[in-house]
């Protein structure tokens, strides 16, 4: 057993991240189930999944800044939602119509990922200090505007996103998350802008003498990142029928772990979606099963910390291991 899963992770480091990860997922699932009476329940899965959406997203989001190197990583999509929802409420609360205030919301979320973008990609600043500046100015400014109060008075319909099922699932996991998550796949692994991505993540160097514009790319994936983090900050406020100015907060670092957990390398060009939503689905799973069991939220931050510290250590191990066999 040993043996062919030593083959499979020299000559497909994905496939075997892929393969641990789903392992992981149902060792995680019995762990929970032993903690928590609860946790194996039919109404536990619809629960679940009403959380995956908005973090998956961001994980999404996360997952393409990291894999195109330089390295890049985005640490203000949290404050993204955060700011995003003000903005939609604001709106709201301004008289636009609730479809049109989420429209300029998606504009917002935007800008704000080209901002990042052009802060590390053309002014030079390293991506950790860029978007941890740019967190700390968007989740201030969504405080400062509102006083820490949320938006509400959302029209009924609007629940329909957050709220809503369709064959016992959530609308915002079958409609919008599964569909996007579809999308980037097949974008990173059946199309030429795919390969330039994991080509900037490779190699900036190499890229760029072969033609590729890779500040314009690795820009434009800040920009997706930040829209996929408007469309979470829709779904929250849907979910919520509330605009919170702290809705994002602490998603950041989980976006974070679920990248690479899901096999994406620290330094780019290697990774995939399909791992990023195994992950989101463990991560999701650790969160509401030590919930259900009443632990405390300083463990279960905890036991995500240690996830992060192996997927790591096992990432670097895989690639090391990849590039010497090959």
């Amino acid at each position: 057993m040993i043996a062919p899963f030593s083959r499979i992770a020299a000559s497909d480091p994905l496939r075997a991240r892929l393969i641990l990860l789903a392992g992981l997922w149902i060792v995680a699932i019995i762990a929970m189930s032993l903690l928590s009476p609860y946790f194996l329940r039919a109404s536990t899965v619809p629960y679940l999944l009403q959380y995956v959406p908005v973090l998956g997203l961001l994980g999404l989001g996360q997952t393409l800044v990291v894999l195109a190197g330089g390295p890049g990583i985005d640490l203000s999509v949290g404050a993204i939602v955060s700011l995003v929802s003000v903005v939609v409420g604001a709106l709201l609360a301004a008289g636009l119509n609730i479809w049109m205030a989420c429209g300029a919301g998606l504009v917002a979320g935007a800008l704000f990922g080209l901002i990042n973008g052009v802060l590390v990609n053309y002014l030079g600043i390293p991506s950790l200090m860029a978007t941890l500046a740019t967190m700390f100015a968007y989740g201030g400014l969504a405080l400062a505007t509102t006083n820490g109060q949320p938006f509400s008075n959302f029209p009924a319909q609007f629940a329909w996103l957050g709220q809503g099922q369709t064959f016992g699932l959530p609308n915002a996991f079958l409609f919008v998350l599964l569909p996007i998550a579809t999308i980037l796949h097949v974008m990173l692994t059946r199309t030429v802008t795919g390969r330039h991505i994991i080509a900037c993540g490779n190699d900036d160097r190499a890229a760029h003498l072969s033609g590729l514009d890779v500040a314009r790319i690795r820009t434009g994936l800040y920009v997706l990142s930040g829209v996929l983090a408007a469309i979470g900050a829709i779904i929250a406020m849907s979910w919520f029928m509330a605009a919170r100015p702290d809705a994002g907060k602490g998603m950041e670092l989980l976006a974070v772990t679920i990248a690479v957990l899901g096999g994406t390398h620290i330094f780019g060009g290697t990774g995939g979606v399909p791992g990023a939503i195994v992950a989101i689905l463990i991560v999701t799973t650790l969160q509401i099963g030590l919930q259900l069991a009443n632990i405390s939220a300083a463990w279960q931050l905890g036991v995500i910390g240690i996830l992060l510290i192996g997927s790591v250590a096992s990432i670097g191990g895989f690639k090391l291991r990849w590039r010497t066999s090959s």
